[in-house]
C-alpha cells in the first residue's frame, strides 16, 4: 500500500467511529502558515448544520489532529505537497487532495461566496500577452541578425495563443484544488474549458469558471455561437476569448456580447470577462460585465 493509500484508509477508519459521517458534505481547506509546517488553519466549506454536527461530535477535532500529524510525516519523508489541502467529504466518502505549497489560503478564497476571479484572469492573460511578445521578438531576432524591429511581423498562430490560455487556466485551477478539464487524458466537457468542484463522491457541487475561446472565426455571428454557450453555463465567472483585427472591432464585439449578457435571463449571480485579442495592436483588450439571476 503506497503513502496516499495509507492516509485514506486512516481517515476512512476515523470518520467510521463517528455517528452520521453517512451525511456529511463539504471541504476542509486546511495548510501550515508558520515555518513548523504544523497544522494552523482550517477553513470548512460545509452547510451551517453538517459543520456543526461535525463540531459536536468531535470529528472535526479528531480530523485536524490526524491531518496535523500526516503533514509531520509528509515533511519528515521529503513528500514535495505536505503543508496544504483539501479533505473532502460526502456520501460517506473520504477525499485527501495534497495542493502546491502556500495554495490552501487561494483555494480557500476561492470558494467563499464573494470571490472575484476576474482580476486574477486578466493579469494571467496580460503575462501570456507578454510572453507570446517576448517570443516574437525573439524569433525576429534569429531571423534579423538581433534586429527584433521586426517582431510584430511574426505570427502568433491561432492554436498556439489557445494553448497558451488554456495551459495558463489548467495550472491554476489545478493549483486551488478544481478539477479542470481537458487536462491530460481527460478530453472537454461541455466548454472550451472548465474548473468543476466535486465532492467525496464525485458529485459535481459548483463551477467555479467556464471558458470558451474563439480564434478561428473573428465574424460576429462565430462569436457569439460560441459565446451563447457560455450564456447557459451555471457558473461563477465565465470567460470568452475571441480575435478581430483592430480595436474598435473589439469594442464592437463587446457592445455585442453585453447586449446578450443583458437579455439573457440568468438562474444566478456571475461575473463575464470579455477578451479581445486584436491582431492589430498585438494586445488583449478587457470589458468585465455581472448579471444578477432573473429568478425572484
Amino acid at each position: 500500500m503506497n503513502a496516499k493509500d495509507k492516509e485514506l484508509s486512516r481517515l476512512e477508519a476515523l470518520i467510521a467511529q463517528y455517528d452520521q459521517h453517512q451525511a456529511l458534505r463539504g471541504e476542509l481547506i486546511f495548510g501550515a502558515i508558520n515555518d513548523d509546517g504544523r497544522l494552523d488553519v482550517a477553513t470548512p466549506f460545509f452547510e451551517d448544520a453538517d459543520y456543526e454536527a461535525l463540531k459536536a461530535n468531535g470529528l472535526r477535532d479528531a480530523l485536524i489532529g490526524l491531518l496535523d500529524d500526516m503533514m509531520v510525516e509528509r515533511s519528515a519523508y521529503g513528500a514535495e505537497q505536505a503543508h496544504d489541502g483539501i479533505l473532502r467529504l460526502g456520501s460517506g466518502k473520504v477525499v485527501l487532495e495534497w495542493l502546491p505549497e502556500g495554495a490552501s489560503r487561494d483555494a480557500a478564497d476561492a470558494r467563499r461566496d464573494d470571490w472575484d476571479l476576474i482580476p486574477w484572469l486578466i493579469e494571467r492573460l496580460g503575462l501570456v500577452q507578454h510572453e507570446a511578445i517576448e517570443r516574437k521578438k525573439a524569433q525576429a531576432a534569429k531571423k534579423h541578425k538581433d534586429d527584433t524591429s521586426q517582431w510584430k511581423r511574426e505570427i502568433w498562430l491561432s492554436p498556439d495563443k489557445n494553448r497558451a490560455i488554456k495551459t495558463a487556466l489548467t495550472e491554476e485551477g489545478q493549483r486551488l484544488g478544481f478539477q479542470v478539464l481537458p487536462a491530460g487524458s481527460r478530453g472537454e466537457w461541455l466548454y472550451d474549458l472548465v474548473w468543476r468542484r466535486l465532492d467525496a463522491n464525485r458529485n459535481l457541487v459548483g463551477m467555479p469558471l467556464a471558458v470558451e475561446i474563439e480564434m478561428s472565426d473573428n465574424r460576429l455571428w462565430g462569436i457569439r455561437y460560441d459565446f451563447n454557450k457560455l450564456l447557459q453555463a451555471q457558473a461563477d465567472h465565465k470567460l470568452m476569448v475571441f480575435q478581430v483585427q483592430t480595436q474598435e472591432e473589439v469594442e464592437a464585439v463587446f457592445e455585442r456580447l453585453k447586449e446578450s449578457i443583458d437579455v439573457y435571463p440568468h438562474g444566478s449571480p456571475c461575473r463575464y470577462l470579455l477578451c479581445g485579442w486584436s491582431t492589430q495592436q498585438n494586445a488583449f483588450h478587457f470589458e468585465e460585465s455581472r448579471a444578477q439571476s432573473a429568478l425572484t
